[in-house]
């Protein structure tokens, strides 16, 4: 038999995220002998293969329910609201209750498959076991801030707000902007003011001049990695930084998720009000982080917070996530070692 992993190389700009997600998967197979495209699935003609269907479905419905030559296992399984009339059609729900029980990476997923009378169970994400590979005991004194929130509506008032940043802090706009984009511009400017307005209250000054700054969705990875290999390999050095790192804040779940089964001090960072694609992904997540929500630049934490620098008092993660992970493990586990999945 043989054992693939899901890629998104048709994308234009690449979310390394997945990437993530297909390392953690990557962990349990007893080897790799390929990738398939997560948006091209029924586009695939190679040998039999299993392979292990985690992460966001998808952009391209229309390349579902994939080839027959594909044995899946659906885990940490998300169905994106964008998407659920094309992938949830007849032909879509026969395929899902084949090869169910779905374990739903989301309480929507998890919802919306059992409205459809499809078997579902909410597992959690794949990314949570990536500690048992690459965990950290000594943690080094780097701060990541991977794609925290900011907002960069571009309003009179925002701009008026950035004007003022910059007039009040030259110095800190121009070193954050130098940490967080190469590129020189009003724009990029404009977004290192944002930034320091949004998170002046939460951590030192010394932190955001320091800290390293990370993009997960770039056209970066598609165009200076010219193999899914390379993608993985790129992910996976990602997550050995995490893994070492003082602290992490982040808007990206697949670099909260994974400093969780990391045991890495992480704030998820979002809009206090979201949009049903993007807070559809959130159920039965976001419960898993310390994490603050923004109102435009205002913070409201959900974790006890007195008005320290969260740098300076750096609180410990949740420890629920924990509960999810045995189960994740053993149905892999059964489904690697089973001869006939269906």
């Amino acid at each position: 038999m043989q054992y693939k992993l899901l890629s998104v190389e048709s994308r234009d700009v690449i979310n390394i995220g997945d990437y993530v997600q297909t390392l953690a998967a990557s962990l349990f197979l007893p080897q790799v002998d390929g990738f398939v495209d997560r948006e091209e699935l029924d586009q695939y003609q190679g040998e039999t293969c299993k392979v292990i269907m985690n992460g966001w479905f998808m952009h391209h419905p229309e390349h579902w329910p994939p080839s027959p030559q594909i044995i899946p296992l659906f885990i940490a399984f998300h169905l994106n609201s964008s998407v659920q009339q094309q992938m949830l059609s007849k032909e879509g729900c026969e395929y899902l209750r084949k090869y169910a029980p779905i374990g739903c990476r989301d309480i929507y997923t998890m919802q919306l498959l059992q409205k459809n009378d499809i078997d579902s169970y909410f597992s959690g994400c794949l990314t949570l076991t990536l500690g048992k590979k690459y965990s950290c005991s000594q943690k080094g004194d780097k701060v990541y801030f991977v794609d925290p929130y900011i907002d960069l509506a571009q309003t009179p008032k925002n701009l008026v707000k950035g004007i003022i940043t910059i007039l009040r802090a030259p110095k800190i706009c121009l070193k954050i902007r130098k940490r967080m984009d190469s590129r020189r511009g009003i724009k990029q400017l404009l977004k290192a003011a944002a930034f320091y307005r949004t998170y002046s209250k939460f951590f030192s000054v010394g932190v955001m001049n320091s800290a390293e700054f990370i993009t997960q969705e770039s056209s970066h990875y598609k165009n200076d990695f010219e193999t899914d290999a390379e993608r993985l390999n790129e992910a996976e050095r990602l997550v050995k930084a995490y893994a070492s790192a003082k602290l992490v804040v982040t808007s990206r779940i697949h670099c909260a998720l994974p400093c969780l089964g990391l045991n890495t001090p992480v704030v998820f960072t979002q809009k206090e009000s979201l949009d049903e694609i993007t807070s559809c992904r959130y159920g039965g997540i976001k419960e898993l982080f310390n994490g603050i929500d923004f109102n435009g630049y205002e913070g409201k934490p959900n974790f006890r917070y007195d008005g320290y620098y969260i740098d300076s008092q750096i609180p410990s993660n949740p420890e629920k996530y924990k509960e999810l992970i045995p189960r994740i493990s053993s149905v892999i586990e059964k489904f690697i070692s089973c001869k006939n999945n269906h």
